[in-house]
């Protein structure tokens, strides 16, 4: 048995090498808690567990695009715990640095040198963490401590390896699985499947031209007629005032007059010097030049003509593939050129590996700790869940969006999570709007004037309420400093 491991080990000697450097990596990350952010997302997984009401939560019962990511850790969820979702996290993590290393060899193959590898990903921890290389452009990245579908966009980076390695196949699964997970990514495989077809159009290889067109076809039909049929088929009156309220909601992300800036143009700068870089390379200089100017192109037409359809469309979200892949070719075309006897050498990249890796390891983990203020916000979803049994559904500050999801228990509203079909949007909006009309209320008969529009909408059992903002003497069921939680029958039961 020994002598089957050696020779297992000794066979794939590399690729344990390069496991072991992205699992180093990954430890540098410190992972959100569970539902922190955008992990919002799995309601739809989770919601029909008997340790939560979520059931019965108006968003886990709108229309959602997520059904493969649904789906996906739903089952695993159910076949293991919870925190199998900390897991996938890291092996999503690790799949980022480990193949940019492998697309990196493959435009730059001295790049295979153990100690040459050791620096490249002493610089990959370092460019990660520093944000600004790494990051695309209106404040996106392909991944980061949150688990989110969208970072399932690091299956690109497999995709892009396996073209240059001319497994075609493999490719184009991996680029439309990314879409699967996430369908805003629809349009920007629809890019990179541009690039390969591109690149088998100049070299004439037509063949494999309508191979890779009808693979992709097949593979991407399936998520695109479920989006299309779910989203796109509603009155276009209701379109137009979803968008609407889409693009107002966030404008950081979709509105590319709010976030364009000079710094974006950075962006730029690095990715045509990448392509000026590896210009000797036609396969992927014109895949990479055609899956850069589509969206770098409809980008400039969109800053013209103000077109919401295509402001949604998120375009510019292809640059979250297109930076670090222009960062990691700019580094490892310098790297490759180093010159240095192998003890400085060694010397140099095992300093590196262990200062990068040790430093943003006490840095995420203790220096700034991302999870300690989200911490301290969890002793109210733990006071709250005392009153599990007794609470049906919530009437909470619209900003406290760890509630639900930390609780277990279904809220009429907050603004982290809201609906994507554009009419459920719009029914969206409006709690929003009543939700706040309360808690801005300035005497007791306009809060309970505000209530009662809100039972209309929905049955409140219970409302969660600074304790200097409620304009009644109400029986409090928690014990927290700032916050009170009452029932809604004995506070107000001779009012409804």
């Amino acid at each position: 048995m020994s002598q089957k491991l050696k020779l297992f080990f000794n066979s794939h000697e590399k690729i344990i090498y390069l496991i072991f450097l992205s699992f180093i990596f990954a430890m540098t990350v410190q992972q959100f808690e569970l539902f922190k952010g955008n992990a919002n997302h799995l309601i739809h997984s989770i919601k029909e567990f008997d340790d939560n009401k979520l059931q019965n939560d108006w968003i886990a019962n709108q229309e959602h695009h997520l059904p493969l990511f649904t789906y996906f850790n739903n089952l695993l969820i159910k076949i293991f715990s919870k925190n199998i979702i900390y897991l996938i996290h890291t092996l999503l993590l690790g799949v980022t640095p480990f193949y940019l290393f492998l697309i990196s060899k493959e435009l730059f193959p001295k790049l295979d040198q153990k100690y040459l590898k050791l620096i490249w990903f002493g610089v990959f921890i370092f460019i990660f963490h520093e944000n600004s290389f790494f990051s695309g452009v209106a404040g996106q990245s392909s991944i980061d401590a949150g688990y989110q579908p969208a970072s399932f966009s690091v299956f690109f980076f497999i995709g892009i390896y396996f073209f240059l390695i001319e497994k075609n196949f493999l490719s184009i699964l991996f680029i439309c699985l990314a879409a699967s997970f996430h369908p805003t990514y629809v349009l920007h495989s629809g890019f990179l499947v541009l690039g390969i077809l591109g690149y088998y159009f100049w070299s004439k290889k037509y063949l494999n031209f309508f191979k890779i067109l009808t693979i992709y076809s097949i593979f991407i039909l399936p998520i695109t007629i479920f989006i299309i049929l779910n989203f796109f088929t509603i009155d276009k009156n209701l379109t137009l005032i979803g968008q609407k309220i889409l693009l107002e909601r966030i404008p950081h992300h979709a509105n590319i007059h709010s976030w364009l800036s000079y710094k974006d143009f950075f962006f730029l700068a690095t990715y045509v010097y990448a392509i000026h870089l590896i210009k000797k390379n036609n396969r992927f200089l014109v895949f990479f030049t055609i899956f850069g100017l589509c969206p770098i192109l409809l980008s400039i037409v969109q800053y013209f003509i103000n077109n919401t359809s295509i402001a949604l469309a998120f375009p510019w979200r292809s640059s979250i593939i297109i930076a670090p892949i222009s960062s990691i070719i700019i580094f490892s075309y310098f790297l490759e050129k180093i010159k240095l006897n192998e003890f400085k050498l060694k010397l140099i990249s095992y300093f590196l590996i262990v200062l990068t890796s040790t430093f943003f390891f006490i840095k995420s983990h203790y220096i700034k700790n991302l999870n300690s203020d989200f911490r301290n916000k969890l002793i109210l979803t733990q006071e709250i869940k005392k009153n599990y049994d007794l609470v049906e559904r919530i009437l909470v500050p619209t900003n406290l969006s760890h509630v639900r999801m930390n609780s277990g228990l279904p809220i009429f509203v907050d603004w982290k999570h809201h609906a994507f079909r554009f009419d459920q949007l719009i029914e969206w909006e409006k709690r929003i709007i009543l939700a706040n009309k309360f808690y801005n209320s300035k005497s007791e008969n306009d809060q309970l004037l505000n209530l009662k529009k809100i039972q209309i909408v929905e049955n409140i059992s219970h409302i969660l309420i600074k304790k200097d903002e409620l304009k009644k003497e109400c029986s409090n069921l928690i014990n927290h400093t700032e916050f009170a939680l009452v029932s809604v029958k004995n506070c107000y039961e001779n009012k409804f």
